[in-house]
């Protein structure tokens, strides 16, 4: 184990020893688009959304200057980018910045320590919503080994496939509603409702407002929901949503609740638009087409597929695995899939189908793989061709799910089996239907992003809310148990995409039941075939399953080997705002010194 680990240490040191020098400029403004076809204002970065792409080359230096021209605070996050001894520029308000007041700068340093996709994204209350987000890609190191021969021990296409990942096409999805983030939580707060509805599933920012006859709704539901809803005499809206009540189990047993104060239109009230389909071009000759999907979701999971083409999955958040050879795969809030995809099939414009795959709402999105010069062919979008449909269902009992408890990573080493400590979180809805939390004791107020920032202090033994406080010692291994249960107050629960600041873990356990047990060394004495510690999958999600008859539990385990203050939330959108993290102070025996640029001022100037 210690030599599979220091090597893994030598050649991660041996990728960031030397990189450029990289200078890139965020321009956050406020304005109205139409991504859908329905106007609303919303955020543009650089006058673009989403933002531009960030590139690097692992081992490179950069520096993000970010000027806010919004009327509100902002911030904003590297999703996955591990902020290895530079924890001020995470971009959590109240934890490692203060937030960027309108009119305000910010500039962000930080180095490509690791490869793969990443994105960045808004982390002031729900600007996510408002389109507050762009892509990061990072090209591996020459010396970082990759797994494409796992794919075809063919030189040629082991050839084509590195520079189809050097080119790779950088896929964005997400969903949008006509109402500002701030708008929807006013709806949640007035209304006393956990609301989910949205408009539009969007591909690289671009879509339109689907509105299928009722009777098309209903041959698509989940037969089980269908009868659930006839018996609380309820029916789906006509946008695709489920109904916001205790009858639908989709609501807790809050019941001062008032339906009169969900805006109209946000429930119901669907108006087909005709938006613009994003169009990813690919030319045959090369071979292959790495295509990276990034799910900037703010509420929905993406089911993916592509019409005539099979996907190897190659590295999920940003790590290799060993490669997977699907037809569709779901993706939760925040993660990244990379798909190889050989281009064999006659030149056509294919659809990429992006279908929600939870039961709060029927609706998908579409794109288009076009092969160079097929735009004008005849586009393969029969029945036949399609893996799954507009619910996210698989079209066949041949079509290939990826089967996520089988990702397996790729040249990375199995974490230690000496813990140090294991913290169990107890998740659900919290005082309201609106309000989460982590820790069944406290939910994490909005309030919080105002407080000075955790990192600031001086006493990380002691700081913060102990309620909603995690604390560690500088590189020890961790595991976290995240139990979602069933209750009055949580008739139902969905997956919750939890996402750790500062650190990709072990995703070794799930099962289903309460984890009764003091830690995951006991638990493997009687339930042991609910583990995998040699070939856990290493990521920066962690998602736990949707329960409805009984509880059900995931397990992660990292090392605390990046001291700081970091975050670990649920990435719905709504979730977050309502109160669903805790902050984990990890290493409070090395706690980093924050430079006097970072600690009095905004980043620029000398570090002191």
């Amino acid at each position: 184990m210690a030599a599979l680990l220091y090597s893994f240490l030598l050649a991660f040191l041996a990728a960031v020893a030397s990189g450029r020098n990289v200078h890139a400029s965020l321009n956050l403004t406020w304005g109205v688009g139409a991504p859908d076809g329905n106007q609303r204002e919303m955020v543009f970065i650089n006058g673009q959304f989403p933002g531009p792409q960030l590139n690097l080359t692992q081992g490179d230096s950069i520096e993000v200057f970010v000027q806010n021209n919004l009327p509100v605070e902002a911030t904003v996050h590297f999703h996955g980018i591990e902020q290895q001894g530079t924890p001020w520029s995470d971009g959590v308000p109240g934890l490692s910045q203060k937030p960027i007041q309108p009119g305000g700068s910010f500039l962000y340093q930080w180095t490509a320590t690791q490869y793969g996709q990443y994105w960045y994204h808004g982390h002031v209350a729900g600007l996510v919503q408002d389109g507050l987000y762009g892509p990061i890609l990072i090209q591996p190191s020459s010396k970082e080994p990759s797994p494409f021969s796992s794919i075809s021990s063919n030189a040629s296409d082991q050839h084509a496939m590195k520079n189809a990942e050097k080119n790779a096409n950088v896929i964005m999805v997400s969903d949008w509603s006509k109402f500002t983030s701030s708008q929807y939580l006013q709806a949640e707060q007035s209304s006393n409702l956990d609301i989910y509805c949205v408009d539009s599933i969007l591909v690289n920012g671009k879509g339109s407002v689907n509105c299928l006859p009722q009777s098309t709704l209903n041959s698509l539901a989940n037969p089980n929901l269908l009868r659930l809803l006839q018996h609380a005499n309820q029916s789906i809206s006509d946008k695709g949503c489920t109904p916001m009540s205790q009858g639908a189990l989709s609501e807790g047993n809050f019941n001062n609740t008032n339906s009169a104060a969900v805006p109209a239109g946000l429930f119901s009230g669907c108006a087909v638009t005709t938006g613009y389909e994003e169009v990813i071009e690919v030319n045959p000759s090369n071979g292959w087409a790495s295509l990276n999907f990034v799910s900037a979701a703010s509420a929905k999971a993406a089911q993916i597929s592509i019409d005539n083409h099979k996907l190897w999955i190659y590295a999920v958040d940003g790590v290799y695995i060993q490669p997977k050879l699907v037809d569709t795969f779901l993706m939760y809030n925040g993660e990244r899939y990379s798909a190889m995809v050989k281009l064999d099939q006659q030149p056509a414009a294919y659809t990429i189908r992006v279908a929600n795959s939870l039961p709060d709402q029927l609706i998908a999105g579409y794109a288009t793989l076009a092969y160079t010069n097929s735009l004008t062919t005849i586009s393969n979008i029969n029945s036949t061709a399609a893996a799954i449909n507009y619910a996210g269902v698989t079209t066949s009992p041949n079509v290939i799910n990826l089967d996520t408890t089988s990702i397996t990573p790729y040249n990375v080493p199995p974490p230690s089996n000496s813990v140090a400590s294991t913290y169990i979180l107890n998740m659900g809805r919290y005082n309201a239907n609106w309000q989460w939390t982590m820790n069944n004791l406290s939910s994490f107020a909005l309030s919080l992003e105002s407080q000075s920032p955790v990192l600031f202090t001086s006493s990380p033994a002691t700081a913060g809310n102990t309620s909603l406080t995690l604390r560690t010692k500088v590189n020890t291994w961790v595991d976290i148990i995240l139990q979602s249960n069933l209750g009055p107050q949580n008739p139902a629960q969905p997956p919750h995409p939890i996402h750790k600041h500062g650190n990709k873990g072990y995703l070794i356990g799930s099962g289903n039941g309460l984890f009764n047990y003091s830690s995951v060394a006991e638990a493997q004495k009687v339930i042991p075939q609910s583990f995998n510690i040699t070939t856990a999958a290493y990521r920066d999600s962690f998602t736990t399953a949707a329960i409805l008859m009984e509880p059900a539990w995931v397990a992660f385990r990292y090392q605390a080997s990046n001291p700081g203050a970091w975050l670990l939330h649920c990435h719905i959108q709504t979730h977050l705002v309502g109160g669903m993290a805790v902050q984990v102070l990890d290493g409070i025996d090395a706690w980093p010194h924050v430079p006097a640029n970072y600690r009095y001022g905004n980043g620029e100037g000398p570090k002191g």
